[in-house]
């Protein structure tokens, strides 16, 4: 018989069995609002998750005069392919044109920014500033990384100067950008 070396023997030891969570503990959960650690200056506000724009009655007949002419003259040429694209562009722009945005919770605190349920510690962000359209104030926030774009905060009702104090604290402004080009189209196209 082989002998039985005590530091190489291996014994089976047992795993507690977890239990699942009920699918209404975990829809508790997933609602519970993301709390803040370890901060007593906190700076919160709720504001939609992105702002919409008001749109004339005839908004909807010129995109559809204009993507119908589009994909005529690319029948016309005998381009089958964009023609699809087209179509499937224009679904999706009614789509989302007509969706409204849902309220979201942003904060600030001593050690990153609360947005839109993701906490972003300080030290990946290396800028913000704060652009306006009208009575529309948009906070964005540089990340840090070469590919990483910024992240755009809508402040509602928050006031701009608040949150310039507050961030001024922990990230430097660059007051020589604005709006995004993304944004300045939605805009401009009233999406």
């Amino acid at each position: 018989m082989p002998k039985e070396n005590k530091k190489h023997s291996k014994t089976l030891v047992k795993k507690p069995v977890q239990k699942q969570a009920s699918p209404v503990a975990s829809k508790k959960v997933k609602e519970a609002p993301i709390k803040l650690i370890g901060s007593s200056n906190i700076l919160r506000w709720k504001a939609p998750d992105y702002y919409t724009f008001e749109r004339s009655p005839y908004w909807s007949l010129i995109v559809g005069l204009v993507s119908m002419v589009l994909a005529l003259v690319l029948i016309y040429t005998q381009n089958f392919f964009p023609v699809i694209i087209i179509i499937l562009a224009v679904i999706v722009t009614f789509q989302v044109a007509h969706e409204k945005p849902k309220t979201q919770e942003f904060a600030i605190d001593e050690s990153g920014i609360l947005a839109r349920d993701v906490y972003l510690p300080f030290y990946e962000l290396d800028s913000f500033w704060i652009a306006k359209h009208g009575s529309k104030s948009i906070l964005y926030i540089g990340r840090v990384g070469t590919f990483k774009g910024p992240i755009s905060i809508p402040l509602g009702e928050q006031g701009q100067i608040e949150v310039r104090n507050f961030l001024l604290r922990y990230l430097p402004e660059k007051l020589e950008y604005g709006e995004q080009l993304s944004e300045k189209l939605i805009r401009i196209f009233k999406l």
